[in-house]
């Protein structure tokens, strides 16, 4: 068992319940175990979650909320929105090649999580994903980079799934170069149709 330090006790509870499930996965940890790793009684876990899936949305969001801490950096960046979208594909397949938790909250049905949870995971990655390409989108349109005639909230939600099956795809891929190939492709077929027409 690690000591968990943190003196904010609904923290100290995140941090454990992250170290749990990222190493034996949602299924095999108990809210008992998640209270053992903060050195804490289960009640206390109760005094801040619900329920162990309570506990594992707030794991997700947390470590979500640190992607698109970098997410929004990279696409508030200088740059055409094509250059833009690609700099978030590749941060977004580098980041969850790197952050199990969230990957496995996508893909699901994975050692660490499966089922009604890792939808309800995923759902939310998705609906924050797109709140960010939708931000750019707009900044993208008053500063005159972007289309004057692109709906953001559609766009973004097509320019998500694209750019999400194009990460999937890499993320699995034998070939690394396939990215590459691919986010060549999208920027010049889709990202290319976000600039304003001449």
């Amino acid at each position: 068992m690690s000591t968990i330090i943190d003196e904010n006790p609904r923290g100290r509870l995140l941090a454990a319940a992250e170290a749990r499930f990222r190493r034996f996965g949602y299924k095999r940890t108990t809210i008992e175990d998640i209270a053992t790793e903060a050195s804490t009684g289960k009640g206390s876990v109760y005094l801040h979650f619900e329920s162990k899936q309570d506990v594992y949305m707030a794991v997700v969001e947390q470590s979500l909320d640190r992607f698109i801490d970098n997410a929004e950096q990279v696409v508030a960046r200088p740059g055409t929105a094509p250059e833009r979208l690609r700099s978030l594909v590749e941060l977004t397949a580098e980041h969850y090649g790197q952050d199990e938790l969230l990957h496995s909250s996508l893909f699901g049905e994975t050692d660490l999580v499966g089922g009604d949870v890792a939808r309800m995971a995923a759902e939310r990655q998705r609906q924050r994903i797109r709140v960010v390409l939708e931000d750019m989108l707009t900044v993208g349109k008053s500063e005159g980079s972007v289309r004057a005639d692109i709906d953001p909230a559609p766009t973004a939600a097509v320019l998500f799934e694209l750019g999400w099956a194009i990460v999937r795809s890499g993320l699995t891929a034998a070939d690394t170069k396939q990215l590459e190939s691919w986010l060549d492709i999208l920027n010049d077929v889709v990202g290319l149709g976000l600039l304003p027409r001449a």
